[in-house]
C-alpha cells in the first residue's frame, strides 16, 4: 500500500478511497458494518489518526482523515483493512484479501476544497438511493454529530431490559480493553434483544467506539445546522481521485439479502462461499425475483469476472 510518489502534505486532510477487489460487495448486514467500524475506530486510536468522516458503502469506503505523515497513513490503512479481512474471512471460512492493494488519496488544501469533499462523502448513500437526505443514513455517521441516539428511542438505563444492560456493559468493557467487536461477540450481544433494543445497542456501539472529531469537522462551517444545510444543498465533488462508478441503485442489495435470509442461509455473506453451481442457481432466482442486472448479482455473490470490471 505504500507508494513513494503518493501525494501527502502535512496539515492537509486526506480523502481516502478504498475499493474492494473486483468491486465485490463486502457489507451485507449490520454485523459487517459494526465489525468494520469498531476495527476502524480502534485502529485510528492506535495510530493517532484524526478522523473527520468515514462512510462504508457496499463495495468501497470513503474516509477523510488528518495524519502526521505518509507512513502513519499507510500503516493505518493496512492495519484496519487487513484486520477486517481476517475477521470477515474467519466468519465464513474464506481466504484472501478483500481490498485492492492500491488506494486513492487526495490531500485537501484550504477550506474551499475541504467543504467540497465533506458533502461528497456524506452524500454517497444519497447518490445510491439508500436515503433521501444524508443525515437519514446511519452508516455515514453524520447524524451522530448532533445526537448520541439518532436512530433509537432514548430510554433511562434503569428501565432497560437486563439483556440490553448486560450488552452495554460488555461493549464498554471491550472498548476500555482496546478490543474491537468481532462477529462472534456481535452475535452474542444482539441475541434475544427486541428490535428497539437492537437499535439502541447499535447507537451505543457507534458512540462508544466513535473515532470522529466532530468539533474539527463542524469548524469548517461554524455550526452543525450550517454544515447540514450545506450537505443537503450540494452533492459535493471529487476530481482528485479516480473512482469506479456504477450507476445502479444499491437498494437492490437489500432485496437480495432479504431473499437469502428467507432461504435459510445462516448469514447473508455466507453465500459468497457457495459452490459455483449453487451460486449460479441462486443468481437465476435473484434475477427472476428482482429483475436485477448481471453486474449487480455478480457483485453480490462474488462471481468473477464482473461484467463492468473486465
Amino acid at each position: 500500500m505504500r507508494c513513494k510518489h503518493r501525494k501527502f502534505f502535512t496539515g492537509e486532510p486526506q480523502h481516502i478511497y478504498q475499493r474492494t477487489i473486483d468491486g465485490f460487495n463486502i457489507f451485507y448486514d449490520i454485523e459487517d458494518y459494526l465489525v468494520f467500524y469498531t476495527i476502524f475506530g480502534m485502529s485510528a486510536k492506535k495510530h493517532n489518526v484524526t478522523v473527520l468522516q468515514m462512510c462504508p458503502m457496499r463495495d468501497h469506503i470513503h474516509y477523510f482523515i488528518d495524519v502526521e505523515n505518509k507512513k502513519i497513513m499507510s500503516d493505518f490503512i493496512c492495519h484496519h483493512t487487513s484486520t477486517f479481512a481476517r475477521e470477515f474471512n474467519r466468519s465464513i471460512g474464506r481466504r484472501g484479501a478483500l481490498f485492492e492493494k492500491a488506494y486513492g488519496n487526495a490531500p485537501k488544501k484550504g477550506d474551499k476544497k475541504i467543504r467540497t469533499t465533506i458533502p461528497y462523502i456524506f452524500n454517497n448513500p444519497v447518490e445510491k438511493h439508500l436515503c433521501r437526505r444524508a443525515e437519514d443514513y446511519r452508516w455515514n455517521f453524520l447524524a451522530y454529530a448532533a445526537s448520541d441516539t439518532p436512530f433509537s428511542k432514548q430510554q433511562n438505563l434503569m428501565n432497560s431490559s437486563k439483556a440490553l444492560r448486560r450488552a452495554y456493559k460488555e461493549v464498554k468493557f471491550c472498548y476500555e480493553q482496546g478490543w474491537y467487536l468481532n462477529y462472534r461477540r456481535i452475535r452474542r450481544l444482539f441475541k434475544g434483544l427486541s428490535d428497539e433494543d437492537k437499535d439502541r445497542l447499535i447507537d451505543f456501539i457507534i458512540v462508544t467506539y466513535s473515532p470522529f472529531d466532530y468539533d474539527y469537522l463542524i469548524s469548517f462551517y461554524g455550526d452543525y445546522e450550517t454544515m447540514l444545510q450545506a450537505v443537503n444543498s450540494v452533492t459535493g465533488s471529487e476530481d482528485d481521485i479516480k473512482e469506479t462508478y456504477y450507476s445502479h441503485s444499491d437498494t437492490i442489495y437489500d432485496d437480495f439479502a432479504a431473499y437469502v435470509k428467507a432461504e435459510g442461509h445462516e448469514t447473508v455473506r455466507s453465500v459468497i462461499m457457495l459452490p459455483i453451481e449453487d451460486k449460479l442457481a441462486l443468481a437465476r432466482k435473484l434475477q427472476d425475483r428482482t429483475g436485477a442486472s448481471v453486474l449487480q448479482i455478480c457483485k453480490f455473490l462474488h462471481i468473477s469476472p464482473c461484467p463492468a470490471t473486465h
